[in-house]
């Protein structure tokens, strides 16, 4: 079974974590680069390495980065006093220097990671959005508008998001042979991703929503449990940008794009406001490994 899942950083991958464990399921993971930038002269993917960790196994204990990881390049730099509120471990550091070699040397982002999930034993296909440059800016008051990372890392995500965009998004492409993939998909999946912040940057992309809206069995994967986020903004960011609260923002936030809305069993009292959708109501929780496999189970049984 082909599965295409569009995915951003921790919850997305988690998930495609859980389609990877599936014998019979064909995986390709599209994945959001929206949060991408510069860093100490490199070339920083967080999305798209959190994906790869995650599925090759050696991801950090929160979610990103790298298991067992060290710091000292970090705490070196504190030495010469550069700013350094963006971490970079040690292990990860080598593969956003690979990237950037490559890329400085002429190859695709999507080449690269092409490189790296073969690098990493990862079966799965992995592709970014687009190979062009795209960049999300969020207005907050009273600064107006700011990096994503200046608002997620060095805010802390705590500021209120008053809209988004998506910088170079409409000269942007896809990236070369995404639309194919999720045309030839048995089943499209939304991640249990933020949607603002993590999959309608992959939606504007030109062709990829039309490509996703024009296909017949699309499931998203809400990310909240309870009304609420494991982590992250995801709640604040919908309700601020003017959405329902709850699931039924989430529903909106995809609305002309999905059939069915995937909820958590805390949340089963929302299925009455959505009758326009197929909603299902199971266990949500997927930092584990077997209930991220359960649910992809169930996921590609539907």
């Amino acid at each position: 079974m082909r599965i295409l899942e569009l995915s951003g950083g921790v919850g997305g991958a988690r998930m495609a974590r859980g389609f990877a464990g599936l014998s019979d399921v064909d995986l390709t993971v599209v994945v959001n680069v929206g949060d991408d930038a510069d860093n100490h002269g490199l070339r920083i993917s967080p999305d798209l390495d959190t994906v790869i960790y995650t599925l090759a196994g050696v991801e950090g204990p929160y979610g990103w980065g790298r298991a067992g990881d060290t710091f000292r390049m970090n705490e070196e730099l504190e030495r010469f006093g550069v700013e350094n509120t963006f971490r970079i471990g040690d292990l990860d550091l080598a593969f956003k220097l690979y990237r950037t070699l490559k890329m400085s040397d002429g190859r695709q982002l999507s080449e690269v990671i092409d490189d790296a999930v073969d690098a990493f034993g990862v079966t799965a296909r992995v592709i970014p959005a687009t190979n062009d440059r795209l960049r999300t800016e969020v207005r907050i008051d009273p600064d107006g508008w700011i990096s994503f990372q200046e608002y997620f890392v060095k805010r802390r995500a705590e500021d209120e998001v008053l809209d988004l965009r998506y910088i170079d998004s409409q000269s942007s492409s896809p990236s070369p042979g995404l639309i194919d993939a999720i045309k030839n998909a048995d089943l499209v999946t939304i991640a249990p991703s933020n949607p603002p912040l993590s999959i309608w940057p992959i939606l504007a992309v030109p062709g990829i929503r039309d490509a996703v809206a024009g296909h017949p069995n699309v499931i998203a994967v809400s990310p909240l449990i309870g009304g609420k986020p494991i982590k992250g903004p995801a709640d604040r960011v919908l309700s601020s940008l003017g959405l329902p609260p709850g699931n039924l923002g989430v529903a909106a936030a995809y609305e002309g794009l999905i059939h069915s809305l995937v909820v958590d069993n805390q949340d089963s009292n929302d299925v009455e406001a959505m009758s326009e959708l197929n909603v299902v109501v199971t266990n949500t929780h997927i930092a584990d490994l077997d209930n991220a496999v359960a649910l992809a189970r169930e996921l590609a049984d539907l």
